[in-house]
């Protein structure tokens, strides 16, 4: 799974640091299209959402029933600068909605797929 594959939750769980409902996608696209990019995380964050909202994060997951949801962003690449200000500005977006945004790359520990 992936940013492009919009119907599917890429992973789910529970964030054993927070204790945080967990929901991840997977950013495996380069930024050489900035647009486009952005484009299609919007489109894969409006879908976690619906997600979230429609209580099947509960029905999959029913751990997460109680608990603050969390979006993560697993980027393979690197956003560029001007980017970072945008994706500051969802969080700040998503937070009105009392849900955590974060980004970055895969965590130590975990295996690079090939």
């Amino acid at each position: 799974m992936a940013i492009s594959d919009v119907e599917a939750v890429d992973a789910v769980g529970i964030e054993p640091e927070t204790g945080n409902a967990m929901l991840v996608i997977t950013d495996d696209l380069d930024w050489s299209d900035p647009v486009a990019h952005l484009n299609a995380l919007q489109q894969k964050v409006t879908a976690y959402l619906g997600f979230i909202q429609s209580g099947q994060l509960e029905q999959s997951v029913p751990e997460a029933a109680g608990r603050k949801p969390k979006i993560g962003v697993i980027q393979q690449f690197e956003p560029p600068e001007n980017i970072l200000p945008i994706l500051a500005g969802l969080g700040e977006q998503l937070a009105t909605m009392n849900i955590e945004f974060g980004f970055g790359p895969l965590p130590d520990g975990y295996e690079q797929p090939a």
